[in-house]
This record gives structure tokens, C-alpha cells and sequence, in this order.
């Protein structure tokens, strides 16, 4: 387990995702296949370091594409704790 800001994280029990995190006693999981999906960069260092690829230009698409994603208040997901898009965001991108 590795706490950043205010919550702690850890790899994922879900087979298909890469980390977890629990958020008003929610457990969210959040990142792609994590066998090969890649992201940024992993700020936890719990995930293998050939997944960072550190390319400013997929940063900002996957920003582009993600940034715009909104709840049903319409509000950007981003920006919502509760939301797997806004942990993949801190953590991963």
C-alpha cells in the first residue's frame, strides 16, 4: 500500500485493472489491462516500470480524450474523487 496525498493505494483485485483505491469506504479500481496497458508514469511504483512510457504526446491525447467525460450532473469526471478517471489522472498520467 502506498498513500499519496489523502489516499492509499495498492494493486488492483480486480484482474482486469491496475490499482485500487477506497474513497468514502467505496473501493474504486482504475487503469487499463495491467499487463499492457501503458500510462505516464506510475507515481506509486507499484506496477512494473516498463509500462511508463513518458510521452508527453500520449499524455496529452489521453488527456484530451478523458478530460471531456462528464457524470450524469455534468460535471467533468475528472475532477470527482469518486471517479476512477480522476486516479487514473493524479496516479497514472
Amino acid at each position: 500500500m502506498v498513500k499519496i496525498g489523502k489516499y492509499n493505494y495498492e494493486k488492483s483485485t480486480n484482474p482486469k485493472k491496475k490499482l485500487q483505491v477506497v474513497v468514502n469506504g467505496k473501493k474504486i479500481h482504475f487503469g487499463g489491462s495491467p499487463e499492457t496497458a501503458k500510462h505516464f508514469n506510475d507515481k506509486t511504483g507499484l506496477l512494473k516500470k516498463s509500462l511508463n512510457h513518458n510521452d508527453p504526446k500520449i499524455k496529452k491525447a489521453w488527456y484530451a480524450r478523458h478530460g471531456k467525460v462528464t457524470n450524469k450532473e455534468g460535471k467533468l469526471v475528472i475532477n470527482d474523487p469518486t471517479s476512477p478517471s480522476y486516479h487514473s489522472a493524479k496516479i497514472l498520467w
